[in-house]
């Protein structure tokens, strides 16, 4: 949104409002900005959340798990997790065959990875980007 138009929703005049979204970004309560892209007009048809389960917890285990996740394209979040899973990874992909292709020739072949298990999307509910500012 521009600055003019928050400006105007607030009852400010672009000024002040300029300098808050600089402190915020200053802060670190705003970390930059991006766009939002429709995967499905992109040609990504299949949502897709992988369960991991590392074999061991070494620093170079986990390291190594971690930089194939960041150096994989197709994946899109990843966190560490509590439970019987050590990650849950968020994977975009073409269709049930490029997810299938994600899996078996890439996340699979990570050294340490022991346990895989994927759960496909059948339809999103929910999906905000904002955080809730109470």
């Amino acid at each position: 949104m521009p600055v003019a138009q928050v400006a105007e929703r607030t009852a400010l005049s672009a000024t002040p409002v300029s300098r808050r979204i600089k402190r915020l970004e200053d802060d670190g309560v705003i970390l930059g900005y991006q766009p939002v892209l429709n995967a499905r007009r992109l040609g990504f048809e299949l949502d897709a959340y992988v369960l991991i389960n590392l074999d061991g917890h070494s620093d170079a285990n986990i390291s190594r798990f971690e930089q194939a996740i960041q150096d994989n394209a197709y994946v899109i979040a990843c966190h560490a997790v509590t439970g019987d899973m050590d990650y849950l990874v968020h994977v975009i992909a073409r269709d049930v065959e490029h997810l299938s292709q994600i899996t078996l020739k890439s996340l699979v072949r990570i050294p340490g990875v022991r346990d895989v298990k994927s759960i496909i999307v059948l339809e999103t509910i929910k999906d905000a980007r904002a955080l809730p500012l109470e």
